[in-house]
């Protein structure tokens, strides 16, 4: 799956793996992410519906860099708000689009509480 899938469909007890206080989010990758898992769910939770199904989401936001540029909110999570200038707001969009479609498996390991992402790098 993808890595915006795994974010907004795996869950603990109703609760998002970011959401959940007992767990942590490890990643096993060989290319690092622009942007941790935490900053990618605040991301996510400003654009997308929770609970809705995918049809029902406007996947441009997640796959769309000049779609995110264009009407994406910045002021909305404190780490875009900073950003002003056009370039480093697309720029933004550009690395969030290469970060969230990326292949990754999810494993849930409940005897160390951790949502492991695991990268098909």
């Amino acid at each position: 799956m993808k890595l915006y899938q795994g974010l907004t469909q795996v869950q603990v007890n109703e609760e998002m793996a970011d959401d959940t206080p007992d767990f942590t989010i490890t990643t096993d990758l060989t290319k690092p992410l622009h942007y941790s898992p935490s900053e990618l769910y605040h991301y996510l939770d400003a654009v997308l519906k929770p609970g809705s199904r995918h049809d029902q989401n406007n996947l441009k936001y997640v796959t769309d860099a000049a779609f995110i540029g264009e009407n994406f909110d910045f002021n909305s999570i404190p780490y875009t708000a900073k950003l002003k200038d056009f370039e480093e707001k697309m720029a933004f969009a550009r690395n969030l689009v290469s970060d969230l479609n990326r292949h990754v498996s999810v494993n849930l390991n409940t005897k160390n509480h951790t949502f492991e992402l695991l990268f098909a790098d």
